[in-house]
């Protein structure tokens, strides 16, 4: 994924940073347990929000205990106990990982995708690996793939259409943990409409880049933005409507859900991570990778 879905460190509470950082911790391990030292790489803060979302769903919680660190080994840290939300996290991010390093593959020069070409066969083996346990979700993200790849090949310039595949892939992955059919509705809305935002925040963090390159971004060919010949910044601040709306219907669907924990956590990443790490976008405060640096 993208490393937007993050939380505001500075208002959250040391015993909720501590639960967080324990929940990320578990998944960078379960990624070296299920697929090799390699994938650990690939942690992001994306799939530790989809562990700690199905673990606040769960009707159990397994709980926490302290543990070492392969790379900090001097230090026991906190981390959760074996659970099936870390695993499907792992498995979900090996998945998703193999078709973004594709789809990284695709898009730039020889030379530059050196460095994901060599990535490319140990995660065809993890995503081979997840994909005997999730057929479906494999499938799934497959076909959404190949659709965004024709829709930027084509360059759209529906806005709507260029978001749709990633929408779809995260209302999948929300909707698997539901208990009952309303909550799958519900699940699935906040899961579409979080994915949007992932997408056109991505975007909107690509468009000095795109621009100077020529690539394809939704925003610069939609008509309805209107960006072509507009001035960078004067762009960037058009995006906030449409990205506020994402924030907005994504926040309404979660408060039809039934948290059972963690609420203090998804709630500051929801109302404050993530409006925090747009306005970073939209101002270009710091480099892209500043950004998304760790935690």
């Amino acid at each position: 994924m993208f490393g937007y879905v993050r939380v505001y460190k500075p208002d959250l509470r040391m015993a909720e940073y501590e639960h967080y950082q324990g929940i990320y911790c578990s998944l960078c391990k379960q990624l070296g347990k299920s697929y090799g030292l390699l994938s650990r790489f690939t942690l992001s803060y994306d799939f530790t929000f989809l562990a700690l979302f199905r673990m606040a769903l769960d009707e159990k919680c397994a709980g926490f205990k302290k543990g070492r660190c392969l790379f900090n080994p001097l230090k026991k840290r906190t981390c959760c106990c074996d659970n099936d939300s870390i695993r499907f996290a792992a498995d979900a991010a090996s998945i998703l990982v193999y078709y973004k390093i594709k789809d990284n593959i695709a898009d730039n020069g020889f030379f530059s995708s050196i460095p994901a070409r060599f990535l490319l066969p140990f995660a065809s083996r993890a995503r081979k690996k997840a994909a005997g346990k999730h057929k479906e979700l494999d499938e799934l993200i497959a076909d959404c793939m190949r659709e965004q790849e024709r829709l930027e090949a084509d360059r759209t310039e529906s806005i709507d259409a260029a978001a749709e595949p990633t929408a779809r892939i995260l209302s999948a992955l929300a909707r698997d943990c539901a208990h009952d059919e309303k909550e799958r509705r519900i699940l699935e809305r906040f899961g579409y409409c979080l994915g949007r935002w992932i997408y056109l925040i991505d975007a909107a963090d690509d468009i000095v880049d795109d621009r100077s390159k020529g690539s394809y971004n939704p925003f610069l060919v939609s008509r309805t933005i209107g960006a072509g010949e507009l001035p960078e910044q004067e762009i960037l601040q058009s995006l906030q409507p449409v990205l506020n709306s994402c924030l907005a219907e994504c926040i309404a669907a979660y408060n039809l859900l039934d948290i059972r924990r963690f609420d203090g956590i998804l709630r500051n990443i929801l109302e404050q991570g993530m409006p925090s790490v747009q306005q970073q976008v939209l101002t270009k405060k710091g480099s892209k990778h500043e950004r998304k640096r760790s935690i």
